[in-house]
């Protein structure tokens, strides 16, 4: 269970369960995680993966998600605005194991 599996690594983010899927869908998820960050005027500032390297957390080098944040918050320009995410592509409800919507394209 990923709750578990956050908690176990201390990753530092919150976990949504999207039973639903609309919320991927209006999002532009591709993979689980996939992470979104907006400014104040709720503009998309940073998309895509948390950590360089989630198998492993002792061996990660770059921490995307922090960095897009330490720098939304110090008032900067996010630096990499996107990344791809990494993990497992999400599952969608009645669709081909490997589907993706077609505004994923842009995306990636």
């Amino acid at each position: 269970n990923m709750v578990k599996r956050m908690e176990e690594h201390k990753f530092p983010w919150v976990y949504l369960h999207d039973q639903s899927q609309e919320v991927a869908l209006a999002y532009g998820a591709l993979r689980t995680p996939h992470f979104f960050v907006f400014d104040q005027e709720r503009k998309l500032v940073y998309t895509g993966r948390g950590v360089d390297n989630p198998r492993d957390p002792s061996k990660m080098t770059i921490n995307d998600l922090e960095n897009a944040l330490d720098q939304l918050v110090a008032g900067q320009q996010v630096s990499t605005p996107i990344t791809n995410p990494i993990g497992c592509n999400i599952k969608w409800d009645g669709k081909p194991a490997h589907w993706m919507p077609p505004e994923a394209c842009d995306l990636v």
